[in-house]
């Protein structure tokens, strides 16, 4: 038994030696508008491009984007539809802004549309993370889209990524992207310049034959198509947890907040089973079409828990499914989604939804509640688009919040996700844990409004 522990106590420092000895030799590189590619990539003597950053940089190093706006690009690659500016094809790589200085700007408004689309940024790397980075100025031109960033590999993480104020889509997962984590990102003000892009110009879009792709904490505003969109993605179910939507939909765009599922509209094959999304504590308001969207899927979209969405111009929830990938002709009202604890309020609560019993239950449409402006704390919806926190997490906002007292307070079902008190809230926000006299004027307005909805149910019967 010794012999053995020693054995192992030997072969974990050599474990901890190797890790030691790749530690040491990870190297940092540095990016600044003022560099130099002639320059070593110090702080001191910043490289000018990160193409030139990557060029040097290898699996475990971390290069730091200076602040300030760069607006020096050159098309780095091009196929028979796209050129490529920045393309990161290497993988383990760490691209971060420079903490402590402005937001680094990545300005592509020099780089024209030919018969060629611009991408601004492509990832075919793998286990990369970019980091505190603006990117804007993409443009689409007469074409049919652009995008800004557009991802084929895998195991990469956005954080804290901004996509504004240009033409083109702001985050793309195409190919085989898979495990991908887009985490507390915003896309706004993405518009394109006729009908036609304008009805490809999404905040954020998930298309790919990969599985395990995250998107968490992100915003997406103002752009001329969709909030968030997965159309066309056979690979893996796709998770949306805490996003938020708001006032898509400019031209001739489609206009909803969050598109979940759907094979378009020329029919054709599709995965068999086709994928089932999740979409949790989601918000989505004053969007041109429907808040949430099952997209004429041909099957279940989606597992939809703890969503609210408010004034939504076509429907708060459109469940419409099909039963091939026809919509004109094919389309089904939905009878095979699972909802949970949602909650709608202002314009037509959920439509094309032809399922009653254990799989669609605990939402405000099931229970005896009567949605009203009191159970809220606001009602404005521009709160959507506050500053984040310093840490690049949501805004704390007070819109479509419960209020104490309020009967969708505990009117939930425990679907495995986290809750505080008795039992999880309808909607996107949990009213938090009380304490001292605050515990007790919770206690006893909960209580109150639970007898009002049993009182409610056996009026039902």
């Amino acid at each position: 038994m010794q012999r053995n522990m020693r054995g192992s106590s030997g072969a974990l420092a050599a474990v901890l030696a190797l890790l030691a000895s790749d530690a040491a030799r990870a190297a940092t590189y540095f990016v600044a508008t003022d560099g130099n590619d002639a320059g070593a990539g110090t702080l001191a003597q910043p490289f000018a491009s990160l193409a030139k950053a990557q060029q040097a940089a290898g699996a475990g190093d971390t290069v730091y984007l200076r602040g300030g706006t760069y607006t020096n690009f050159n098309v780095a690659a091009t196929d028979a539809t796209y050129q490529y500016v920045v393309n990161f094809t290497k993988s383990d790589i760490r691209y971060l802004a420079y903490p402590g200085d402005p937001r680094p700007v990545l300005d592509f408004k020099n780089i024209a549309p030919t018969t060629l689309r611009v991408c601004a940024i492509q990832v075919t790397g793998s286990g990369n993370t970019f980091q505190g980075i603006d990117v804007t100025g993409v443009r689409a031109g007469t074409l049919k889209q652009a995008d800004n960033w557009r991802i084929s590999g895998s195991g990469n993480t956005l954080r804290q990524i901004v996509t504004r104020d240009d033409q083109g889509n702001g985050i793309y997962l195409r190919g085989n992207a898979s495990n991908n984590l887009i985490e507390n990102c915003d896309s706004y003000n993405l518009v394109g310049v006729n009908g036609l892009s304008a009805g490809n110009t999404d905040g954020f879009g998930a298309h790919s034959s990969g599985s395990g792709n995250v998107f968490r904490g992100s915003r997406a505003w103002g752009n001329s198509d969709d909030g968030f969109d997965c159309i066309s993605n056979d690979g893996g179910g796709v998770t949306f947890d805490h996003c938020w939507a708001y006032d898509n939909g400019r031209l001739d765009g489609n206009k909803t907040g969050f598109k979940i599922g759907g094979f378009g509209a020329s029919g054709g094959s599709f995965p068999d089973p086709p994928p089932v999304h999740t979409v949790t504590f989601c918000l989505s308001a004053d969007n041109g079409a429907n808040g949430f969207y099952a997209n004429h899927h041909p099957g279940q979209a989606a597992n939809w828990y703890n969503n609210t969405a408010y004034s939504n111009s076509g429907a708060n929830f459109n469940m419409l499914e099909a039963i091939d990938t026809s919509p004109e002709n094919s389309s089904v009202p939905g009878t095979r989604e699972i909802m949970h604890n949602n909650l709608a309020y202002v314009g037509t609560g959920v439509s094309n939804l032809n399922q009653t019993g254990d799989k669609v239950s605990h939402n405000w449409f099931t229970l005896p509640v009567t949605v009203n402006d009191a159970d809220f704390q606001s009602l404005d919806a521009s709160q959507m688009t506050l500053p984040r926190k310093p840490d690049g997490s949501l805004p704390d906002i007070t819109f479509m919040h419960l209020k104490p007292g309020s009967d969708l307070i505990d009117a939930g079902r425990d679907v495995g996700l986290p809750f505080n008190n008795a039992a999880p809230d309808l909607g996107a926000f949990e009213v938090p844990e009380p304490s001292g006299a605050g515990a007790i004027f919770l206690l006893l307005s909960t209580f109150a409004a639970r007898r009002r909805r049993d009182r409610g149910r056996r009026d039902a019967i």
